[in-house]
């Protein structure tokens, strides 16, 4: 089998045991390693020999929701749910599926059965059990039960519970990124405790957060951001080499790193000025991490609100009128890119060929509006609408994004005769709005764009009960709903490339999002707290802090 759903003719099958490495992808960082806060201790620098834990990492926090697998809020809330909860399988800095609850795993030759191995002895927080019965009960739970909600990871069949360690899941259809967008992203919460709960999303319970993952709950503030996780001492992979995790809060990442309050910094999609970049790079008590850019942010359209927005010329004289190029250079400082259009990642290895840039015309922009009725009638240098009316486009965007971008949309589409009013949001009320469609054009920042290519489908082909702030309101075309149906049930990965690239050549042209720009992904940390820190390729929650991975293993690779 091969990662991205193709399998051959015969029965393939992927067998981990504890202590097996995979193959090395990428080179260890060197950094020294501290078992306290002040460095490493005299022992461990006369000796150059590893320390066998790290006391605490402090990173930057945030509100990302209460850390349950029904209540988080956005990827790094799933992320930090994950210290907590497990899943089957989980990745390291290669970003491949490797063994995390389960040990071994198979795939029928047509993609309708897998068939897991969970470990023996693994043990929730409360010292109970986790058996293929907890498993079984998880994957139906959040498909069929009170847990269900939004678009179901997987189209269930049943789960099979053949022993207390093994257990068969089966589909009604084949699933190409089953182990990348189900067995790494189901969490797997005790029957014991969940069976009675029939709001999980207002589960507050303190032993809502008993998981069997390698760190415990100790304390959360979610409206300042913090959050207090413990080693758990009884994990299955061993003690946790992290034996404690901080997130406090840190507005500035980078002053808060400079001064020694977290311990990493990650950049935002408004990089910090050149200066002070080069003095993290110069700074031999820091390191740097740099990997290819899988956050992006996006213009969205809410083709639902009718006339101009369901028009494809007025959202083309849109994308021609804003210069994306002019945005990394004004407001990346050139340390990203544009978006492609298609709405993956610039370098995935599944982007189309050939597909439309959208490079700034502002000619082309103008024409494409008269074309539809939208002209400067009174030569005000302002446009109308066909009915006489003055055209006034409201442009939200949200308090976490640099405010130059919708201020520089609005530069853009003035000289083009579009008058823009801009509203800024704080976090929570702008993802509430896009989530709820009450918007007519809005700025949207999300992940995942150099993951799986599946989640165009959840973006441009929604369930009708999603409330994803980052899909495509109102936008429906039936050939691509089609060919992303297609894509998921495809094994054979040149089958499902083509599909993929008939996606994106689609909703290219549709243009219901428009992707801006692209950031590099940098993150700055202190050599001395931790000396394995790596990006995760295709898990944009993840990032270069985040993977559970390194803090549970202390390693790069392997489990």
């Amino acid at each position: 089998m091969t990662r991205g759903g193709a399998v051959n003719t015969t029965r393939h099958r992927r067998t981990w045991i504890r202590g097996t490495a995979m193959a090395l992808a990428g080179a260890l960082l060197t950094a020294a390693c501290s078992s306290g806060d002040d460095g490493p201790s005299p022992q461990t620098q006369q000796t150059n020999q590893r320390p066998a834990s790290v006391e605490r990492i402090r990173l930057a926090g945030g509100d990302f929701g209460y850390p349950t697998p029904f209540a988080y809020v956005r990827g790094p809330g799933m992320i930090q749910t994950g210290y907590i909860f497990d899943t089957l399988l989980w990745e390291d800095s290669t970003g491949k599926p490797g063994p995390w609850l389960a040990t071994q795993w198979s795939q029928s030759p047509d993609g309708l059965e897998w068939k897991f191995t969970i470990r023996d002895n693994v043990k929730f927080h409360d010292g109970q059990p986790l058996t293929a019965e907890d498993v079984k009960f998880s994957f139906d739970y959040v498909t069929t039960g009170a847990g269900a909600a939004g678009a179901s990871r997987v189209d269930l069949k049943e789960v099979v519970v053949e022993s207390p360690t093994t257990l068969v899941i089966r589909l009604n259809t084949p699933n190409a990124v089953f182990e990348e967008n189900v067995a790494m992203r189901t969490f797997i919460i005790p029957k014991h405790i969940w069976s009675t709960v029939t709001d999980p999303t207002k589960f507050r319970d303190p032993k809502a957060t008993i998981g069997s993952g390698p760190y415990k709950l100790q304390s959360v503030d979610e409206a300042g951001g913090s959050y207090l996780y413990t080693a758990n001492e009884a994990f299955f992979l061993g003690v946790p080499y992290v034996r404690r995790l901080e997130f406090v809060p840190a507005p500035d990442e980078l002053l808060g790193l400079q001064r020694g309050e977290i311990d990493a910094a990650e950049l935002s999609e408004e990089p910090a000025p050149e200066e002070q970049l080069k003095a993290f790079e110069s700074n031999p008590q820091f390191g740097k991490l740099q990997g290819t850019g899988d956050w992006n942010l996006a213009l969205n359209f809410n083709l639902s609100k009718g006339f101009p927005y369901n028009e494809k010329k007025f959202r083309h004289a849109i994308a021609y009128a804003i210069d994306r190029k002019d945005m990394v250079n004004r407001l990346l400082l050139g340390r990203g890119q544009p978006a492609s259009v298609a709405g993956l990642a610039p370098d995935h290895d599944m982007l189309a060929p050939n597909l439309p840039t959208y490079d700034r015309n502002v000619a082309r922009a103008r024409t494409l509006l008269d074309e539809i009725g939208i002209k400067d009638t009174n030569n005000d240098g302002v446009r109308e609408l066909p009915d006489g009316s003055r055209f006034v486009q409201e442009l939200q965007s949200s308090n976490r994004f640099s405010p130059k971008s919708p201020e520089l949309i609005k530069e853009y589409l003035r000289e083009v005769g579009i008058d823009v009013n801009v509203q800024i949001l704080d976090r929570a009320a702008a993802d509430d709005n896009a989530g709820k469609g009450n918007y007519t054009m809005t700025l949207v920042g999300y992940g995942g764009i150099a993951g799986d290519a599946d989640g165009l489908r959840g973006r441009y082909a929604p369930p009708r009960n999603s409330t994803s702030f980052s899909r495509a309101i109102g936008y429906t075309n039936a050939e691509f709903t089609d060919a992303a149906s297609k894509q998921l049930t495809a094994l054979n990965q040149n089958q499902r490339k083509e599909l993929v690239h008939q996606m994106q050549r689609i909703v290219a042209e549709d243009l219901p999002i428009l992707p801006l720009y692209v950031p590099q992904r940098v993150a700055f940390f202190n050599k001395a707290a931790f000396d394995n820190w790596y990006y995760t390729p295709g898990c944009s929650p993840c990032r270069g802090t985040r993977n559970k991975h390194m803090y549970v293993t202390g390693k790069t690779t392997g489990f």
